[in-house]
Formats: C-alpha cells, structure tokens, sequence
C-alpha cells in the first residue's frame, strides 16, 4: 500500500492551544472555548482528553485552512442537515444494499 500525494497545500499551523484557535474559522472558535473550559475546569485535567482535543481541532483547522471554499460549502451542507432544510439522503448500507450488497 502506498500513501497518495495531495496536490492541496498543506497548511503549517503550530499544534499549541493559541496557533489552532488562531487558525479557526471564526464560526468554531466558540465550540473550541467551550469544550477547552469544559476539560480544564474539571477538579483534576485528563491530560489524555486534552491531547485528544488539541488533535481533533488542528485537523479542523489544517482542513479549513487548507481549502476554506470546500470548509464553508460543508459548514452550510451540515447546518442545513441539522436545521431540516435539506434531508440526508441514503445511508451507506442502502446505498450498498441497492448495488445487491448486504452487510
């Protein structure tokens, strides 16, 4: 197995606490303060959550970074899924279903 080149530039955000919030759209830096206050207000900090934390929201930054065209056209997809404004379409075992395979 071999590893696919991207052609998309490859955004070199810092992974620290300040670089990622920085590098954030300004429609999740809310999301980011409130599950950041939520695992540093506990009486004793996972140190494992907090590692997972700043992972997952560098790779949202690094994505949105990367392609903000592609992140604001999913941004506006996922808020008309949730508002109902649009239907979510088949699930994945449907889809395989229809093409005669069954999981």
């Amino acid at each position: 197995m071999t590893v696919q080149r991207h052609d998309r530039p490859h955004p070199d955000i810092e992974r620290t606490f300040t670089a990622v919030r920085a590098a954030l759209p300004a429609a999740n830096v809310a999301a980011f303060d409130a599950q950041l206050e939520a695992i540093t207000h506990l009486p004793v900090v996972d140190l494992a959550a907090l590692d997972e934390f700043l992972s997952g929201w560098w790779r949202i930054a690094t994505r949105a970074a990367a392609d903000p065209a592609d992140w604001q056209r999913m941004r506006q997809e996922a808020d008309q899924l949730q508002s109902g404004e649009r239907s979510a379409g088949p699930t994945l075992a449907e889809v395989l279903g229809r093409r005669g395979v069954h999981l």
